[in-house]
Order: C-alpha cells, then structure tokens, then sequence
C-alpha cells in the first residue's frame, strides 16, 4: 500500500559529476549522447526522476550526511570507510591491529559459537556421580579434578558430543588447539607421515632437475662470468661476439623429466575404496541427510571446512567487529566517527542531513478522509492512496522545515511541464520565501505556533486552540499568487497547483510505425507522477574565527554593527513522489 502523505527523495550532486557525456573522437570531439543521460547545465537544466540513472542518484534524506567544511550532501558514493576499532562483540575487548594481523579476526579469549545455531556458548561443569567409596574418606581429602564443557543455551549442543572435554573454564583457546593436534595425530599418524615423505622425496626430485638443467645452461659455474650482463660486455668487447648470437649458438637444454617412482615422489591414484571412505559411506546411511553439515556451518570457520557430519563440528570462535567512520572523499573529513569507548552508542562526530538540509514535505490541501472499515487498521499507511484524475487541477501544500538556528531563504524551481512520456502541469504560487531559524520546542508550543490570514490577528484562547487543532476560523480562504499559505517558527507552507496528465497518448491520422509503438509503450512506473523540485537555500552564518577555513563560495562581508557574518548557499534536487495517475 502506498504512504497517504508524498515520498520526498533527495539528489546527491556527485550523479552531476558522473553524468557528463564523454566526447566523440570521431565526430570532432563533440560529446555523445548517452541514453538516459539529462542536462546538467547550471542554466535551465532539468532533472528527469524517470531516468534510469535517477534510482542511483535518489535518497531519502535519513540516508544522506552532510559536509560543513564542502557546504555539499554526501551520498554512500561520495564517503570512505575507515576502521576505527576492532572488537569482540561477545566480551566487549577491544583488540589491537597487530593482534589482528598475527592473530586473524577471531576473538582468541574465552568466547566461541555455537556451530549448528552460531549462538554463544556457555561454559559448564560436568556432573561426574560420586564414587562409594569416596563417601568413607574425610571431608578434607583430596578431591577428583572437575572437568568443563561449552553449552549451548538454544539448541542443547555440547562439546561432549564430539567428544570436547576442558579441564578448566578458562584459556580455552589454548585447550582447544592442544586437543585439536592430539586428535589430528591419533586419527592416522601412518597416512600423515607417508603423505610427508613423499612431498619431501617429490621436492628432492625437482630440486636437483633444476640444478642439473642450470648447470648445462651456465658452463662457467660460479664464476664472475655467471651473469648474463657481464658475459655480454666482455663478449662485445673481445669477442666481437654479440651476446645473442652466443645463446642461438648454445644447444637447448635437455627437458625436465618427471618423477617416475615411489622414490621420487610419485603416488599413484587406485580407484579401490579405502577403509575411510566405506566408514564414511556406512555412517552416511545411518545418520542420513539429517546428519550432514550445510555449507554455512562449515564455511563458518576454517577447523570446519572438512567436516562432513554434525558429529564433526567443533566450537567456532567469536568473528570481531569493527567500528567504523565515515570520511568525505573530497576533504577528508570526518562525517560520523562512534566514540572509541567500548559499550558505548553515542557518535563524536555525526553530521546528519537532516540536521543541514531543509525537509520538504508535500500533503493535498483538502484531504479525503479514508472511507469507513470495520477491519482493524495499525496506521493511516495501511490505507490505499486513490488515483489522481487525468487533467484534474489538485492543490497540494509544500512544507519547508528549516532545522537550523539561522533564518534562510529559499528559493523553489520546477519545470512547467513534468519530463518523461506523460507531461502533468505544476505551477507553485509562491517560489520564493523566508524561513524563521529553529528553536526549542518549548518555545514553539507556547507561542502562537501557526500564522494565518484568519488567526494570525486573533489572540488568547481562540489563537491557541486554532494551533493545538490545526483548524482555521476562515474555510473559505483561497490560495492566492505570492502568498505563502502557512508559517509556523520554523516552517513555511506554499500551494503547489498540478494538472495530472494522461496515459494515453493522443489520437492520430497517420499510422505510427511499429518503432513509433515501440517507443511509445508504457514503461514500469510511467504512471507515477514524480515532480523534480530544485532548491536554492541562503542564509548568513557567524564567522567561527580568523583560523577557520572558509570556502570559495563563501562571500564574507562586514554587517554595519561591525559583526563578521559569512553568507552561505545551498542547491540540491528533490523528488516529491505525489502518487499514481489513473488509466482512463
């Protein structure tokens, strides 16, 4: 279902950067026009929400930061990554770089994983029964030594059952490495020692048939004449021998040849069944598909990568996680950077859009209320948002919110006629206006919050409860050309006029070719009516001091009073999605 109110998406400028054409070499350098490709020029340029470069160009403004060194949106595009910290997730340890390059990015404390459900693993005493005879020796005896197990709290798995038995609850690490060598050498020490003797006899091998072919190659030795460089200056000098006539002149060296016995390294495959893989075969019939381990368990840690069955899995270690900043590729920056300290949530440095760049909002003026449904409904999103009516005038209120503490003028453009295949008619009534800074929220509610012709002169209680309600005295108030329509502390509110075109395209004489038809079918979201808005936000700021950067676009001027202000500018696309045209 769709929202009842309009989606607003904002442009990030980097797609201005990335959309220019690159020239036609062989057309005199003119550029080529790329397909789906709009103008990007400062004077009269457009911006095509139905371009297929627009989807990677569009975001909502909780999705964008903001530079205040570039006075620029920043978009996923337009920022790197950089880790802050390593740390495990499970003990909260932060763990140092060089520890991750020696180490890998596994915690190598006391924390590990489930491997059949990747849930924590607890650590647990094992109940041993008490021997008869234990019970006649004195309370102060010697006691037998406890033994520890990992447990899991979700699935009930155990490292008894692959047989994993700690001797004490900490420096399990190590516990498990001691206990994963000694099982590696019990399993079948013949096999690993046979497997080393013939990779040391097959290195051997090779190592003296390279030694031999380069000493036919070479036939002064370890002589100074060794070198290629240094034969062919004393060649050139008293042989009047060139040195590549002397390697045409030299027989080829004789081939490598290959090992040929078991002495030499060689291992040749038998197509019999080893005992192994029956044992493998016969417990695969037995557990069945059940019993087998999926790809996700055993990619999960390297101790895993081999193991067949359920049976075979051994606890995995806690994979660490980063904190990470993020940097603006053009100044270097940082536009989020998480406070170092480890169990903390609070950001240092966080530079969100939506505390920069205005919002806009857009809402119809005269609101359908949704029709009566017995069926429960959660939210007003759960309705459906009706058709707009094909040359429908629609009256639309646009909502400016300024989220800074300076008073901004904004200055609103859009094209008369919506681009793409369906052309609808917006007109906006009042382009351009002033926006008050933002305040407490304190002060907004006990002031006279909202501003109209009708209550803007009305004071006491009729003024505060016109605001609390959002109803106004005048239902017959018009919108008027150059008029905002509403102001509250913070906001300004203007009409937006918008004749919805139609889906159809005009009737003709001439029959269109099946190209022309082509081109003229409807594509997927044609029907959509997205309106390109272009925004121009000025305001003056305090000058921070003589060491603070300033950009070039920054005009500094001098007030009367003598104060140093520095008068800012701000121009971004926005896309207010308003809803779908009806097919009629």
């Amino acid at each position: 279902m769709a929202a009842p109110w309009a989606n607003t998406y904002y442009a990030c400028p980097c797609s201005e950067l990335s959309a220019a054409a690159p020239p036609n070499v062989s057309n005199g350098g003119t550029p080529l026009e790329l397909p789906g490709s709009f103008d990007n020029g400062e004077e009269g340029s457009t911006f095509d929400p139905h371009n297929p470069r627009a989807n990677y160009s569009l975001y909502p403004l909780d999705n964008l930061l903001y530079c205040d060194e570039c006075d620029a949106i920043r978009c996923p595009r337009c920022w790197i990554e950089e880790v802050i910290n390593w740390y495990c997730p499970s003990c909260m340890f932060e763990v140092p770089t060089s520890a991750i390059k020696s180490d890998g990015n596994r915690c190598s404390r006391n924390c590990y994983n489930c491997p059949l459900c990747t849930s924590p693993l607890t650590i647990s005493s094992v109940a041993s029964p008490r021997p008869v005879e234990d019970s006649l020796k004195p309370s102060d005896a010697a006691r037998p030594q406890e033994s520890y197990l990992l447990q899991c709290q979700y699935c009930d798995w155990t490292s008894l059952d692959v047989g994993i038995q700690l001797d004490r609850p900490t420096k399990i690490t190590e516990q498990l490495v001691r206990l994963r060598k000694s099982k590696d050498t019990k399993t079948d020490p013949i096999s690993v020692s046979n497997r080393e003797e013939t990779f040391n006899n097959l290195t051997n091998f090779y190592k003296e048939e390279l030694q031999g072919s380069t000493e036919s190659q070479t036939p002064f030795g370890n002589s100074p004449y060794n070198s290629p460089a240094n034969l062919a200056r004393i060649m050139s000098l008293y042989g009047g021998v060139s040195h590549t006539a002397l390697k045409k002149s030299r027989e080829k060296p004789q081939p490598m040849r290959e090992a040929s016995s078991h002495s030499q390294g060689l291992l040749v495959y038998t197509a019999d069944k080893s005992d192994a893989e029956e044992e493998i075969l016969q417990r695969l019939k037995e557990l069945g598909w059940n019993g087998t381990t999926t790809g996700e368990q055993r990619q999960m840690a390297p101790v895993n990568n081999d193991a067949r069955f359920l049976g075979q899995l051994w606890p995995v270690a806690t994979a660490l996680r980063t904190r990470r900043g993020r940097r603006c590729r053009s100044c270097r920056q940082f536009l989020t950077r998480p406070d170092p300290k480890m169990g903390s949530i609070r950001y240092k440095i966080r530079l969100l859009a939506l505390n920069f760049i205005p919002r806009l909002s857009l809402k119809p003026l005269n609101a359908i209320p949704p029709p009566s449904n017995p069926a429960f409904r959660l939210t007003l999103d759960d309705s459906p948002q009706p058709l707009l009516q094909p040359f429908t005038p629609l009256q639309y209120v646009l909502t400016i919110r300024n989220p800074i503490f300076e008073k901004i003028k904004v200055s609103l453009a859009t094209p008369d006629t919506t681009p793409g295949k369906v052309a609808s008619k917006v007109t906006i009534l009042c382009p351009s206006f002033d926006v008050g800074p933002a305040g407490d929220i304190w002060d907004e509610a006990l002031g006279s919050s909202t501003t109209t012709p009708s209550a803007a002169n009305d004071g006491g209680r009729k003024a505060a409860m016109a605001s609390l309600t959002g109803s106004t005295t005048d239902t017959d108030r018009q919108p008027e050309a150059g008029k905002i329509w509403e102001k509250t502390r913070n906001s300004t509110s203007v009409i937006l006029e918008i004749v919805p075109g139609s889906l159809k395209p005009p009737s003709r004489i001439v029959t269109l070719t099946k190209q022309e038809r082509e081109e003229q079918a409807p594509r997927q979201d044609d029907d959509r009516l997205e309106i390109a808005v272009y925004v121009r936000v000025q305001w003056e700021t305090h000058e921070e001091g003589p060491e603070a950067g300033l950009g070039k676009r920054d005009a500094e001027r001098k007030m009367p009073s003598g104060e140093a202000k520095v008068a800012k500018e701000l121009a971004y696309w926005c896309v207010l999605d308003v809803g779908k045209i009806a097919d009629v």
